[in-house]
């Protein structure tokens, strides 16, 4: 039996287990939870003629089983739907759709990126009988409340035809630009997006985001990694490898050392030191990956983006499929690295998507309003620094204590100290912040102490040794802070992302007047470093004249 053969018959078990054909094993591997861990159905772009013959090709065959109403928008479904099953397939991923009619209607998820359920289910089905897709049908249980959306995955047929029309790399399609810049969310379980009637504020709202996210075109951001950097499997995998494959992430150069000749952790590792450099690159070249000893720097960035794009982040994510349960997976994506421990000298990757739009919450334009979508936000704060804007070196600025510190000055006192540090010394800051933010972000007590475990877990943050760790720490930074612990369990943490939203557009659009492109961290503000002191006097300016004092830093 071929093995194209194997992979198009894919043995589906019952629910969420899933036996997969591993290429690289000869061999059928068990994958648990596979069907969990699916991306959602999205929208992408691409004027590649070569999408466009394949999609020709596969429409010829797709309209010979369904009616069609519209050609035009019927094969821009169609390449919709392949070019998720494509990115899927890169990040071994199913997509998840849903087949519930609701969800496609004017002001839902699929309804806001255009989608129609009589258009996009057909040929879905179609691609199914023609056997160019998998589908698992969604599942509901009333009495666990548990349910999940349709899974769909592509096949070897389909793959044999992006192979057979050229389509290999990512560059054939990327993210769009945001249809809707101003969102509003409902008060319910999903956050659905709602309509809403336009005013003058909205209105000038938009005309913010349209003139910075245009005045964003004109500038290139660039992240520049150097050897001695530490990376996590999380951003490696969940940021670096997805936006590759997004086309959010434009790989610029990769400087290979001599460990990728030694690195012995991932078996593909060594068959690409074996096969590939052994075989097309002569033993006298091979200190083409040293960079002190460079023979041909054209030749050593090709080998790198390969090397990483096309053989080392498959790899890990392959090795990251193995993990069964949510603790290995975990564990798995918190191990850390040295990058040139990877073989990695440099990585300088451009930063290709970072528009903002804002999103509100709770039916409210009083609630959230803070401006998401830009790929820097993403970036762990220890890794920004790391930022560059047109070649230039960057420096973020924040707001210490920002909500905290705002909440005082709504009771009119001007609080200077550092609230975290009053609560129990250097040794405890991290501990009380985590505490005092959550505290004020909760409706009660109940869910507070409950999402302060889980954020100390997740920091690797030891509980203290006392009777009832969770309610003494916060009982203790009650106590710092009397004139604001009316605050403490009353959600008032989605208003003050409204005023600090608010804060951060008049910010940027000040810094866009004067010529200086700022990206915005929700309570901090990155700029290339010889604009840092004008970006530290319109933040005071800014916040003082919302708040009537002065911010802190």
């Amino acid at each position: 039996m071929k093995q194209s053969d194997i992979t198009d018959n894919l043995l589906l078990p019952p629910d969420n287990y899933v036996m997969i054909w591993d290429k690289h094993s000869g061999r059928f591997i068990s994958e648990r939870n596979w069907l969990e861990h699916a991306i959602p159905l999205d929208v992408y772009a691409s004027a590649s003629p070569r999408l466009k013959t394949l999609v020709d090709k596969i429409f010829s065959e797709v309209s010979k089983s369904i009616k069609i109403s519209n050609m035009a928008r019927t094969k821009e479904a169609l390449k919709t739907i392949i070019t998720n099953l494509w990115l899927g397939k890169q990040i071994d991923a199913p997509i998840n759709y849903s087949r519930n009619k609701n969800k496609w209607v004017r002001n839902s998820r699929y309804g806001k990126l255009y989608f129609t359920y009589k258009r996009f289910i057909p040929v879905i089905d179609a691609l199914e009988d023609l056997g160019y897709i998998h589908q698992k049908r969604g599942i509901y249980n009333i009495d666990k409340d548990f349910g999940r959306e349709t899974r769909m995955w592509g096949t070897y047929k389909l793959w044999h035809n992006f192979t057979t029309f050229g389509l290999y790399t990512p560059t054939f399609f990327n993210k769009p630009r945001p249809e809707e810049l101003i969102i509003l969310k409902d008060n319910n379980k999903d956050k659905t997006k709602i309509g809403y009637r336009e005013t003058k504020h909205i209105q000038q709202w938009r005309e913010d985001l349209i003139k910075y996210n245009n005045y964003l075109k004109q500038h290139k951001i660039y992240v520049k990694l150097i050897g001695e950097n530490i990376v996590d499997n999380r951003f490696i995998l969940h940021y670096l490898f997805s936006n590759i494959l997004k086309s959010k992430i434009i790989i610029q150069i990769v400087i290979l050392n001599n460990n990728i000749t030694r690195y012995k952790k991932y078996p593909l590792l060594q068959y690409y030191n074996n096969k590939y450099i052994t075989n097309n690159i002569q033993p006298t070249m091979t200190n083409t990956f040293s960079s002190n000893r460079m023979v041909d720097k054209g030749l050593q960035h090709i080998c790198g983006r390969s090397f990483l794009e096309y053989w080392f982040l498959p790899q890990l994510k392959s090795e990251f499929r193995k993990c069964e349960s949510k603790e290995e997976r975990n564990d798995f994506l918190s191990v850390e690295h040295v990058l040139e421990g990877l073989g990695f000298e440099r990585i300088i990757f451009r930063l290709n998507y970072e528009y903002l739009h804002r999103v509100f919450s709770r039916k409210s334009f009083k609630k959230g309003g803070r401006a998401y979508g830009a790929l820097h936000q993403n970036l762990p704060k220890h890794m920004r620094q790391h930022i560059y804007i047109n070649g230039e070196k960057t420096t973020e600025i924040d707001y210490s204590a920002y909500h905290i510190r705002m909440l005082y000055h709504m009771e009119g006192i001007d609080y200077t100290e550092d609230p975290y540090l009053v609560c129990g010394g250097p040794d405890l800051r991290e501990t009380y912040k985590a505490v005092g933010l959550i505290a004020i972000n909760a409706e009660n007590d109940k869910s507070a102490y409950g999402a302060i475990r889980d954020e100390l877990e997740a920091r690797g943050i030891p509980l203290p040794k006392i009777d009832k760790p969770l309610v003494a720490l916060v009982n203790t930074f009650r106590d710092a802070h009397k004139p604001i612990s009316k605050y403490l369990f009353s959600d008032i943490g989605i208003t003050l992302q409204n005023i600090d939203g608010e804060i951060m557009n008049n910010i940027l659009m000040r810094l866009m007047d004067k010529g200086i492109l700022g990206l915005s961290v929700f309570d901090s503000v990155i700029v290339a470093e010889q604009y840092a002191d004008i970006l530290r006097e319109i933040m005071v300016a800014e916040y003082e004249k919302v708040m009537k004092f002065k911010p802190m830093f």
